[in-house]
């Protein structure tokens, strides 16, 4: 008498991608209430980058407002890898090296007087527009997981091209910081490639051959 009554199992693709973009909601709407400075940051990093740039040394964000931003990339790239590979692990490593890189290379290149400010600007922008793109990835996570049919025929590049989007705009705030410190545009293209681009395609290279 069962045999026409679907099972949903609990680690359907569908159910995952819901579970993970609640979390990641849940995270940000603590993070706005909780550390209202990084929020603030994140919100400069969006709309006035100059803000970032001026910014005073009590507007410094708090160590868990930078926690749960980084958690927050690295769970937003779980959730993309898992709609297009169904292997949400790809995702989670894939977050967790690019944060532990960016970590490294900050106490790197912080050495170096001429790009300490650039490097900690650049850091900063990267962690909070990856609030931004946290929350955009787990709206549309939410709505391809109430509609099947749109998950199987667009999700995964709706999801990939909303990570590029916020990627790119990334880079473009970080080419704008680049001139900004480096006062020459040779400088800054060669900053943005060398640190910024190169790295990251590796790793992801990297992550990908991997599985």
């Amino acid at each position: 008498m069962f045999e026409d009554i679907e099972i949903l199992h609990l680690d359907a693709p569908i159910s995952t991608m819901f579970a993970l973009a609640i979390v990641n909601l849940g995270l940000i709407v603590w993070l706005k209430h909780g550390f209202p400075r990084e929020w603030r940051l994140a919100g400069w990093a969006l709309l006035n980058v100059r803000r970032i740039w001026q910014r005073s040394a009590d507007e410094a964000p708090r160590t868990g407002g930078v926690i749960i931003a980084h958690i927050q990339g690295v769970i937003a790239l779980a959730t993309i890898s898992y709609a297009c590979l169904n292997n949400v692990l790809q995702g989670f490593a894939l977050g967790a090296i690019i944060v532990f890189v960016r970590l490294f290379t900050v106490q790197v290149l912080s050495r170096f007087k001429k790009l300490e400010l650039l490097i900690k600007e650049s850091t900063d922008i990267d962690r909070h527009l990856r609030t931004w793109m946290a929350a955009s990835v787990s709206v549309i996570a939410i709505f391809l997981s109430l509609r099947s049919q749109w998950h199987s025929d667009v999700g995964c590049n709706l999801l990939l091209s909303t990570w590029i989007f916020w990627s790119c705009f990334r880079l473009w705030r970080v080419f704008q910081t680049s001139i900004k410190r480096l006062s020459r545009y040779s400088f800054a293209f060669v900053y943005l490639c060398g640190l910024e681009i190169l790295p990251t395609v590796f790793i992801i290279l990297l992550v990908i051959n991997s599985f």
